[in-house]
């Protein structure tokens, strides 16, 4: 494991200057010191490097390997080999923060990377992907055989209970006996998937975790088939968001239909990892659904430099390149293989619903000072006048998030470790405060405010019309669908008169012979 030196935390490292400014409300977009219209969003600063150092020598080189051999930003591949990592570990043990008496917390992460279209997010994930595709194809091989027991064993234990049945129809006491001494019919082997691929929705989530593995992956590397699909139509998208928060926590999994009544699983893992060009996201992201309900505050979430234009090669020193690259990704490949190997240690395996035992893993007491000490320097800048009060949301679930990334990186190390050392926390605090960087980045811009995306939209929405006026009733008549209420438009309409982009009208405007008290004169460039 690299090991990296434990500074505290320092918030004027994690926020530049202008990005403190801002968020403190001084300088930017409010302040219009020249005319005409001013951009609703700020240029987006530039991402910090990501600290690859910090995932450790196995996930290190990978990442690394990844990124040489496929020409993508280094953070999308570090997210790509960090999201399986988490699949891996998260099957294993639960961290045990130090809350009251311990608080078990999976080992699962939501993972969101941000990127164009053309910077190979794709092939990113499938090169991480690799071991966890060969796990799978093994686990299918073995499954022929054990498919063709199950068979014998149903038909055998078929014919029994008919038997006994017909032998002790005038004995119904007896056959009740006979039947629990005989007991329940064979359970069917597990589905060989463990990484579901295609067009993912909760709903085929769920039924995988009735019918396969405890512990599985969202890996979607065109995450807008998830965010467009099925689950997250209007009449679906609570209960989908409320899943994929309750699966995030480690929480029991409901499963409610009038034919197939209730189905109750435990401890049930996903680990996700949604790959998305910046439009898709800016949607995701702004989302006040996904917001009130706490998902977004789960995602830890980058959205690095393109590369591509860049990717000139000399063929020679990338075959070179090539070659190193296999041998790093072997030892990850043999890493996550192990883990994914490991056998299922059901509560019940005559009723897989009940659950999965888990081991504990526990901070030493140098890393549980560490966690105490980091979760404190978060929450003093929570409250008003904090740095982080406009990432709140996000900042109150980084110690927990810093602990599973320990426990994932322990675990990847050595699976039959129990205890998180500091220099192994220290690696993962410095990985959280990249993750927060990259979400106090964005909320910086304006990029995931929902009332500047408003904004926004009904922006581009008046420049293509033909008119240069328009009342307010037009706006939430005629607009975006996202303004269809008066309050709504109204705030739309003063931060866009803030910015410049439209002039009130005082005493409002006659438009086509009908009066409008609030009326705007649209400023064009």
């Amino acid at each position: 494991m690299n090991v990296q030196a434990t500074a505290p935390l320092d918030m004027a490292d994690l926020l530049p200057h202008e990005m403190a400014a801002h968020l403190h409300g001084t300088g930017g977009a409010a302040s219009i010191l020249s005319e005409g219209p001013q951009p609703l969003y700020r240029d987006l600063p530039p991402s910090a490097p990501f600290p690859v150092h910090a995932l450790g020598d196995t996930l290190e080189k990978a990442a690394r390997a990844i990124g040489s051999v496929i020409e993508c930003p280094l953070a999308c591949a570090a997210n790509s080999v960090l999201a399986v990592a988490s699949l891996a570990a998260q099957g294993r043990a639960n961290v045990i923060l130090p809350i009251g008496e311990g608080k078990a917390a999976p080992l699962s992460l939501y993972l969101l990377t941000v990127l164009d279209s053309g910077e190979r997010k794709s092939s990113a994930d499938l090169m991480a992907l690799r071991p966890v595709r060969d796990a799978e194809a093994s686990l299918s091989e073995a499954g022929h055989s054990e498919w063709l027991e199950y068979r014998s064993r149903v038909t055998a234990h078929e014919a029994k209970t008919k038997q006994l049945a017909s032998k002790l129809k005038a004995d119904p006491a007896g056959l009740t006996a006979a039947l629990n001494e005989l007991g329940p019919a064979p359970q069917a082997p597990l589905l060989s998937v463990i990484a579901p691929s295609g067009d993912q929705t909760m709903e085929g989530l769920f039924r995988v975790y009735q019918h396969g593995r405890p512990s599985l992956a969202m890996l979607c590397d065109d995450a807008a088939t998830f965010l467009g699909g099925h689950s997250l139509k209007k009449e679906q998208k609570a209960g989908t968001t409320g899943n994929l928060c309750r699966a995030w926590d480690g929480s029991k999994l409901e499963r409610i239909r009038g034919g197939d009544g209730v189905c109750v699983l435990y401890d049930r893992r996903l680990a996700a990892h949604l790959m998305v060009q910046p439009g898709v996201a800016s949607g995701f992201l702004s989302d006040p659904q996904f917001s009130d309900q706490g998902l977004l505050a789960r995602f830890l979430i980058t959205a690095p430099a393109g590369k591509a234009g860049t990717r000139i090669r000399d063929d020679a020193e990338y075959q070179l390149i090539s070659a190193k690259a296999g041998a790093d990704l072997a030892r990850y490949n043999a890493a996550i293989r192990q883990l994914l190997g490991q056998p299922i240690r059901w509560k019940n395996s005559d009723d897989r619903a009940l659950g999965v035992e888990m081991d504990p893993l526990q901070f030493s007491t140098a890393a549980r000072a560490m966690f105490v000490r980091f979760a404190n320097e978060i929450e003093k800048e929570l409250g008003s006048g904090g740095k982080l009060v406009t990432a709140k949301a996000f900042a109150s679930k980084l110690p927990e998030n810093a602990a599973r990334i320990a426990g994932i990186f322990t675990l990847l190390e050595n699976p039959g470790a129990s205890t998180i050392a500091p220099e192994t926390f220290a690696n993962a605090i410095e990985l959280a405060k990249f993750y927060l960087h990259e979400a106090t980045r964005l909320v910086a811009t304006g990029a995931i405010d929902p009332e500047v995306q408003r904004a926004e939209t009904l922006r581009i929405w008046l420049l293509e019309r033909p008119v240069d006026v328009i009342g307010l009733s037009e706006v939430y008549q005629l607009g975006p669908t996202s303004l269809r209420q008066a309050n709504t438009a109204r705030a739309a309409m003063a931060i866009l008169e803030a910015h410049g982009c439209v002039r009130l009208i005082n005493g409002g405007a006659v438009i086509d012979g009908k009066k409008y008290r609030d009326a705007w004169e649209i400023v064009r460039c």
